[in-house]
Formats: C-alpha cells, sequence, structure tokens
C-alpha cells in the first residue's frame, strides 16, 4: 500500500469507524501543547494538534472521552466530519503503526 492509499484509507476509517476516529481524536490532542490544551486553543504553527477552527470543539470533546469515556451520537458525527483532515498529521507521527492497522 502507497502513501495515497494508505491516505485514503486512513481518512475512509476516520469516518466511520468510532474506534478509530476516538483514537485519533486522542492522539491528536495529545500532540498539542499543554497550554494549548488547557486553553482549547492555537498557540503555535508547529503543525501539530488542531486547527485553529477545530481546537475548541475537538479539545472538549477530548476532555470528555478522558473523562467519560464515551461521547454521544451528536458529537460523534462531528468527530466523523472532522477527523479525517487530521489523516496527515496522524501518519506523519504514527505512520507505520497505521499502515500495519489498516
Amino acid at each position: 500500500m502507497n502513501k495515497a492509499d494508505t491516505l485514503k484509507a486512513l481518512q475512509s476509517k476516520l469516518s466511520t469507524d468510532i474506534r478509530w476516529a476516538q483514537r485519533a481524536l486522542l492522539a491528536i490532542f495529545r500532540n498539542q501543547t499543554a497550554d494549548e490544551q488547557n486553553e482549547s486553543v492555537v498557540r503555535y504553527h508547529n503543525q501539530m494538534g488542531f486547527r485553529c477552527m477545530d481546537s475548541i470543539i475537538l479539545t472538549s470533546f477530548a476532555n470528555q472521552l478522558q473523562t467519560r469515556g464515551s461521547l454521544s451520537p451528536k458529537q460523534m458525527s462531528i468527530v466523523f466530519r472532522l477527523m479525517p483532515k487530521y489523516a496527515r498529521q496522524l501518519m506523519k507521527f504514527y505512520g507505520d503503526k497505521i499502515q500495519l492497522a489498516l
């Protein structure tokens, strides 16, 4: 599987599979700096963590997922819509592991 195929497969998983989407949400959240996590904002343009427009809602969802262990169906529909755009970032940090899992 080449890089483009891996990206498409990962984007598909992130938009349909609850387990993949939730794990990706938490992985991207962990890639943020501590102050970004605490304040739900983007302070650094380091190509890590959430994008500016997604930071408030996805940080909130990540915190809820960590504390409660689940998200509502409505929240998951938002996660399914937003997480595929983070596929490249996930591949950058977890590339070999993702390829093996797909």
